[in-house]
């Protein structure tokens, strides 16, 4: 096993649920269910960090605090790809999961969403309804905290209760932005973001430092591993494994999840038995782990008597670009996430294309470092550049909705294998017809929205494959066995004490950050779970 010394130690104390993976589905799952008195195990290949230690006060925090989330082998994470072009894997493993290093932004999916191949013709349906989600959302928001205010965004879906706290209000950047979206007749609205504005169970305020990124030293954001993680420790029901990389969830005689095996930091190997298995590793490692897991019973995988399991891999349509405006902004105060406009989210019938996207403003990464990578040129042009550029310079990216599509897989690679000699997980992912003509209309409005701010372009609108580092639908969910993995729960359809709860169920990925629906179908999840074992119809 490479530069591992492995040997068997004594199989761990079971528990009565175990959950793979501490992001924003497993810690969820884990809060929910150690409060319903179960006794849980919680793992993740990474480890736990201290928001206490992130050096985003130090001078040199735009070099140095983007390497605290990086491992300390890149064997650890290492992935091939099956494009034509390279695809760019961007992951947290860490107790918090890729919450820690998200900006916060957590709109809902509107109703639509969940009804695509009715209204519009394209993917499939969910096997539930925004109404059923409902109630889930705004339990998460009132436990994150949600910043927002949607009486600007006429697209919002509805509510049954307001945000928790008052949206951020717009800084510099946004607000030129914002006129420029009135001049076209665009709807600019605050973003709901997972950062209070108001003290909020036990956390501060958001202090707009704009770091978002880089880790909350002060606990502002509601990363998971400050929100649901200390709530489930709180119990006293929960046990953490940090650094432990689950590679086999093993069967029983009966065909029921039996156990997860997973190696410690130091490479030894254990055993942790369960009555119920959860994984929560996300649309890239999910689908991984029950490929590794494949025995005589599920020759091609785990729960995969469909072959759906790493098929219909979406991610969203990430086109970024640079602007130059005239006047100074310093769209760097103030939070990262500065802006939504949801006017193209809906399916047109005049576009080429069909369901839509959304335009968001980014206002970070616009400190001094990072604008002057961005600048071309060398010594004295280059700094006379960067000080009529610094300041001036506001960010848009875009969500854009790429249909499902089974060309577009996570498969195991038959040659490359990680640190713990593991076959990686290769990613395929072609933009198809439908994405490559979103694209190109993306790049219009932003044009647009360009020109009518009075601004150039510093970069481009440009497509990056995979930079949304939204990852949705390789394990999907449905009411048909023969064409879905799990049922509407998360349970999955072959091994009834078996759940997934993370974006891989996502049948369709919307235009709208992943976060807060992954959390909302978790905690569903888990009152199907109580719900289940009260009656005892969970084998």
């Amino acid at each position: 096993m490479n530069r591992w010394r492995v040997f068997w130690r004594k199989r761990e104390e079971p528990a009565d649920i175990c959950i793979v993976g501490a992001g924003a589905g497993g810690a969820v799952l884990a809060k929910e269910l150690a409060e319903a008195g179960l006794r849980v195990v919680l793992l993740d290949a990474g480890p736990r960090f201290d928001p206490g230690k992130y050096p985003t006060w130090r001078t040199d925090f735009e070099i140095s605090a983007p390497r605290v989330f990086q491992p300390p082998d890149p064997r650890r994470d290492l992935y091939t790809w099956g494009s034509a072009q390279w695809f760019h894997y961007s992951r947290v493993k860490g107790i918090g999961g890729s919450t820690l290093a998200y900006v916060g932004v957590t709109p809902r999916f509107h109703p639509s969403d969940f009804r695509t191949k009715t209204l519009d013709g394209v993917g499939e349906d969910w096997p539930l309804t925004y109404e059923d989600l409902e109630p889930y959302y705004t339990k998460v928001e009132y436990i994150i905290g949600t910043a927002g205010d949607d009486r600007g965004n006429p697209f919002a879906p509805p509510r049954s209760r307001p945000y928790p706290t008052p949206p951020h209000p717009f800084n510099c950047a946004s607000q030129h932005l914002k006129r420029a979206a009135d001049k076209l007749g665009w709807h600019m609205a605050p973003p709901p973001v997972a950062m209070p504005t108001l003290p909020w169970k036990g956390r501060p305020n958001s202090i707009g430092c704009g770091a978002c990124r880089l880790g909350c030293q002060i606990r502002a954001k509601g990363s998971v591993d400050v929100t649901y993680i200390p709530l489930a420790e709180r119990t006293g029901n929960v046990r953490i494994l940090p650094n432990s990389m689950a590679f086999r969830v093993t069967l029983d005689a009966r065909g029921r999840a039996k156990s997860v095996l997973y190696f410690d930091e130091q490479g030894n190997i254990h055993e942790q038995s369960a009555h119920l298995i959860a994984i929560a590793g996300n649309a890239v490692e999910t689908p991984r782990l029950l490929l590794l897991s494949a025995n005589n019973t599920f020759p091609d995988g785990l729960a995969n008597s469909s072959g759906l399991v790493g098929k219909y891999f979406m991610e969203h349509i990430a086109v970024f670009a640079t602007l130059i405006l005239p006047d100074r902004v310093d769209a760097w105060k103030g939070i990262p996430a500065g802006g939504l406009i949801h006017d193209f989210y809906e399916t047109d019938p005049h576009n080429a294309y069909a369901r839509g996207f959304a335009i968001e403003i980014n206002n970070g990464w616009q400190w001094p470092v990072s604008v002057a990578r961005r600048i071309p040129g060398w010594g004295r042009a280059h700094k006379e550049r960067m000080y009529q550029i610094f300041g001036h310079t506001a960010g848009l990216g875009s969500v854009g909705e790429q249909l499902p599509d089974e060309r577009n897989t996570v498969q195991l690679d038959p040659q490359v294998k990680d640190t713990y000699g593991l076959p990686v997980p290769r990613i395929t992912n072609e933009p198809r017809e439908n994405d490559r003509a979103m694209i190109q209309a993306i790049i219009r409005r932003m044009r647009e929205l360009a020109d009518a701010a009075n601004a150039t372009f510093l970069r481009e609108p440009t497509y990056l494959l995979g930079g949304s580092s939204h990852y949705m639908g390789t394990c999907r969910m449905g009411a048909d066995p023969r064409t879905s993995v799990v049922n509407p729960w998360g349970q999955t359809h072959d091994i009834p004490n078996l759940f997934i709860v993370d974006s891989s169920t996502f049948v369709t990925g919307a235009a709208v950050n992943p976060a807060l629906t992954i959390m909302a179908l978790a905690t569903r999840t888990a009152d199907y779970i109580v719900h289940q074992l009260r009656r005892r119809e969970l084998p």
